[in-house]
């Protein structure tokens, strides 16, 4: 069986209690959990969450202006 890092990214909507994006970001990384199953000829080997943006909605350009 071949070892590989495979990167997976999800985009994930929230509606939190926190005042900031900081903390909801804090609380994402440290208690939130990624769950992926094994397949026939996969074995999930470890999940971890990676956070490199975080933009917010109400700043997204639609083509309007």
């Amino acid at each position: 069986m071949k070892y590989e890092t495979l990167f997976i990214m999800v985009r994930v909507a929230v509606h939190a209690d926190h005042t900031s994006i900081a903390e909801i970001v804090n609380e994402v990384e440290t208690q939130s959990k990624l769950s992926l199953t094994d397949t026939a000829n996969v074995n999930i080997l470890e999940t971890e969450i990676l956070l490199s943006r975080v933009r917010n909605i109400k700043n997204i350009n639609h083509g309007k202006r």
